[in-house]
C-alpha cells in the first residue's frame, strides 16, 4: 500500500483536544501517540476502516532502511 502525506490546519482548540487525547491514549497504548496517530485513529473510526498492522510496521521499517541507505551513501 502506498502512503501519501496529508497536511491539515486545525484551530488551537482542536489541537488542544488532540493533545489531550494523546495523553488519554498513552495509558492504554503504553506510549504517547503522535498527533498524526490520533488523527489516523479518528479517521479510521469515522470511515469505518482499519489500517493493517503490517502497514504500521512497514512505515517504521522503511524509514530506518532509507535512513541507513542515506548514511552509507554519504561515506
Amino acid at each position: 500500500m502506498s502512503r501519501n502525506q496529508l497536511n491539515i490546519r486545525v484551530s488551537d482548540e482542536l489541537e488542544e483536544l488532540i493533545d489531550k487525547k494523546r495523553i488519554e491514549l498513552a495509558s492504554t497504548l503504553k506510549v504517547i501517540p503522535t498527533r498524526s496517530d490520533v488523527v489516523r485513529f479518528a479517521l479510521e473510526s469515522y470511515l469505518g476502516v482499519s489500517v493493517k498492522q503490517t502497514d504500521a510496521d512497514r512505515r517504521t521499517t522503511e524509514g530506518k532502511a532509507i535512513s541507513a541507505k542515506k548514511k552509507s551513501a554519504d561515506y
